[in-house]
């Protein structure tokens, strides 16, 4: 197998606004834009075109239009980690630590509540495979970004 190559790309003047506009039009980083043109240029830069040129093509082709959605998914993975970091900041403010004699009863009650939220989580919180907070949140994103 051969060993990867790792470059440092420094794009100035209309190349860099090239890149910037195509990325934010096809929504794939610029990163993997770079890479996708690179490849173009070492196939076309060969001296004989061999059978697996187009297929090559294709395949890079494939994994940049993929890119974009693994980056639309972690996208949507930062506002999930988000709002638990909210969650759990905003709980821990405003529970108190259970007294030593409740201690048990409120780990019982905090348990079986616990059991409660999964079930309804997995039940009632989803649109489809999609979580319904997901969708809200896109709603009230696009709204903020439409106000400003």
């Amino acid at each position: 197998m051969m060993k990867p190559v790792f470059a440092n790309v420094k794009l100035v003047g209309p190349y860099a606004e090239r890149i910037e506009r195509e990325a934010a039009e096809r929504r794939v980083s610029k990163a993997a834009l770079i890479t996708d043109y690179a490849l173009r240029g070492l196939s076309s830069t060969e001296n004989g075109h061999t059978e697996l040129d187009g297929f090559e093509k294709r395949i890079a082709a494939t994994v940049l239009a993929a890119r974009g959605d693994v980056e639309a998914v972690q996208a949507e993975l930062d506002t999930v980690a988000a709002m638990l970091d909210l969650f759990v900041k905003m709980m821990l403010i405003h529970l108190p630590e259970p007294a030593g004699d409740e201690s048990e009863a409120v780990q019982s009650s905090a348990l079986t509540r616990y059991d409660k939220f999964i079930k309804q989580v997995a039940h009632g919180g989803f649109d489809g495979d999609r979580p319904r907070a997901i969708a809200k949140i896109a709603a009230l994103l696009t709204k903020k970004l439409q106000e400003d």
